[in-house]
Formats: structure tokens, sequence, C-alpha cells
């Protein structure tokens, strides 16, 4: 008997932390700058990037910022979890999240809702 599994469009998600487009956050992947499509403590997904990573793959993230003045550098550790073929998204999840960069995505969150209340 075959098994299938639903993915990605009618699958429901079981985030345990759920994903925020706002703040934007840049990136230091290796070393490439890249911008969040959306994110959470436990990943991120980022957008238009051209390559196709391996499943699996782990990248080294050296810095997180979401505007020139808040910026941390991190010793962390991403995962290729997806590729969205079409859209060219690539979604990661935290390997290895140092304690900085834990704190920083913390504050980014409250800056998210400073962000949300102005609007």
């Amino acid at each position: 008997m075959k098994r299938f599994f639903t993915t990605t469009r009618y699958r429901e998600h079981n985030r345990k932390d759920l994903r925020h487009e706002v703040p934007k956050l840049h990136l230091m992947l290796g070393d490439r700058e890249f911008s969040t499509y959306d994110w959470s403590l436990g990943g991120f997904r980022i957008d238009d990037f051209k390559e196709r990573p391996p499943v699996g793959e782990k990248m080294r993230v050296t810095q997180i910022a979401y505007d020139t003045e808040n910026t941390v550098t991190t010793d962390s550790i991403a995962i290729v979890t997806r590729i969205l073929i079409g859209k060219n998204q690539v979604a990661f999840s935290f390997n290895k999240l140092d304690e900085e960069a834990y704190d920083f995505l913390e504050q980014a969150s409250m800056q998210r809702l400073a962000q949300l209340g102005d609007i």
C-alpha cells in the first residue's frame, strides 16, 4: 500500500513558532546577504534564492539585522528544509541558534508588534 502525504498548499502547518513577515530580517549566510520572506524563532524563508541547495545542507548564519542600528553577530547554523520551486524560495530551520541570536529574534518580535501598532 502506497502512503501519500499532502505538501505545502493543502496541508496544515504544525509550527511551534509562528512566522512573521515584518520586520524583514537581513541575514548573512556564508558571505552573502539575504532578506527574509518570513521568519520565526525556529527558522526563516528566503525569497529570490536563485540556487537550489540540497535539502539537509547546513549553512552558517553570521549576522542578523532588521535595520542598520539593530544587528547582531552570531555563530548559528541553519539547515535547508524545503525548496519552493517556481517561487525561488528556500526554507531553513535553525539547527543551532546561539543565545545572542535567540535574544535578537525575540527583540525583533517585539519590534514587529510595535510596527503593527503603528498601522
